[in-house]
């Protein structure tokens, strides 16, 4: 498994959905080796059981290790230009760990499609079947003269979103080469790993205290900005309600500024990128996703339903598609600070409205087979396809 992104340490939050598709894939008898950057401080080698990590280094000394990680490979280089020197070195020596790790293997899978071109080379170097998953933005942002050739020519590729996978078709994809398979939730990262109370009074809480949550990368693609707006309407309406955003990204300047600004530092937490997430949504009232672009079917939403919090999201992309206003999630405008305001209101004065959205995003998560057991059976199910098949090909 080919990724620009895994966890660098257990408390990392980095690269956390990898991780739960790793977990998800032990689980179900399928050894894996993951190879992904090495950055300072984290290990190079990790051996356990069936799974494998190997981090490769691309500059010396480590600590100009700062392409990847952090806000992400396209924003860490609009921060810091100077990075794009590395990127020769970076993607040589990912060519080189993953020539060696995948002698071994029998598919090899890789994560963001740009690093389907290494995928391609390993392909032809050892005749493996080669799976590609697209997680939105390679696909949606990157010029498609980058992506779609290498897309074209996968055995396979996954996508988690119903506009990915509109946009992978778009790209000239086969539709019996494309499958949808949403990615598996952490339960380890949902569990509380402490009570309600004490959560409560890390952040100067009360136990009873109606909390509003974000959770999610802080950019344009969230709209973490629309949240912190509307909170000086609903408190008008709500004065006792609390709110936090949990995250970090290159909106996270703009985010501060503006609850300083607006004197909220005492009603709006920002704590940041967390591994903990479960223990703010323990605290949640009601959660919420903002997406001008899309939610179908972000992490954060799934996990947000997984652990029983009502959702409030806006009306973008194929939303409509997969979610029923008040039935599973209370449906919003983009971009309207207004609109939010008034949705946080009315579901933390309705418990009734906020049960029955619990309820059906239960339900909603089971009917699109969002549990992890169904989710390992169908990437299995893929991968010894792909394996059979590459087999009899290479006769």
């Amino acid at each position: 498994m080919l990724t620009t992104s895994y966890p660098r340490h257990q408390e990392d939050f980095a690269g956390g959905f990898i991780l739960s598709l790793v977990h998800t894939l032990l689980d179900h008898g399928i050894a894996v080796d993951v190879v992904t950057p090495h950055a300072p401080q984290a290990l190079f080698y990790e051996d356990s059981a069936d799974l494998r990590v190997h981090r490769f280094v691309y500059a010396w000394p480590l600590f100009l290790e700062q392409l990847a990680y952090g806000a992400g490979i396209p924003e860490n280089i609009k921060r810091r230009p100077w990075l794009l020197l590395l990127i020769p070195f970076f993607m040589g020596a990912f060519l080189l760990r993953a020539w060696r790790v995948c002698a071994l293997c029998d598919v090899i899978h890789v994560h963001w499609a740009p690093l389907g071109w290494l995928g391609l080379l390993l392909r032809w170097r050892y005749r493996l079947p080669l799976l590609i998953s697209v997680h939105g933005s390679d696909v949606r942002s990157l010029p498609s003269a980058w992506v779609a050739p290498v897309l074209r020519r996968a055995d396979a590729v996954i996508t988690s979103a119903l506009e990915t996978e509109r946009r992978v078709a778009q790209l000239g994809v086969p539709s019996e080469h494309c499958h949808a398979i949403p990615l598996p939730l952490d339960a380890a990262r949902l569990r509380p790993g402490a009570d309600v109370t004490t959560i409560a009074q890390q952040l100067g809480l009360s136990p009873d205290t109606p909390v509003v949550t974000f959770v999610g990368r802080l950019n344009e693609f969230k709209d973490p900005l629309t949240f912190v707006r509307a909170v000086p309407e609903v408190l008008a309406d709500f004065p006792e309600a609390r709110f936090v955003v949990v995250g970090d990204g290159p909106l996270s300047g703009a985010l501060h500024d503006f609850v300083v600004t607006a004197g909220l530092q005492h009603v709006v937490y920002l704590p940041g990128a967390r591994s903990d997430v479960g223990n703010y949504l323990a605290l949640s009232s009601v959660f919420t996703a903002l997406s001008p672009v899309e939610n179908v079917w972000s992490m954060t939403i799934a996990e947000a339903m997984t652990a029983g919090v009502p959702c409030i999201l806006t009306r973008a992309g194929c939303t409509e598609e997969v979610f029923t206003h008040e039935q599973d999630a209370y449906l919003i405008p983009m971009a309207d600070s207004t609109a939010l305001a008034i949705a946080i209101v009315r579901l933390l004065r309705d418990a009734e409205l906020r049960a029955n959205l619990v309820r059906g995003g239960y339900d909603l998560l089971w009917r699109h087979g969002r549990d992890n057991a169904s989710i390992g059976q169908t990437y299995a199910a893929l991968y010894t396809s792909l394996r059979q098949n590459g087999r009899e090909n290479a006769r």
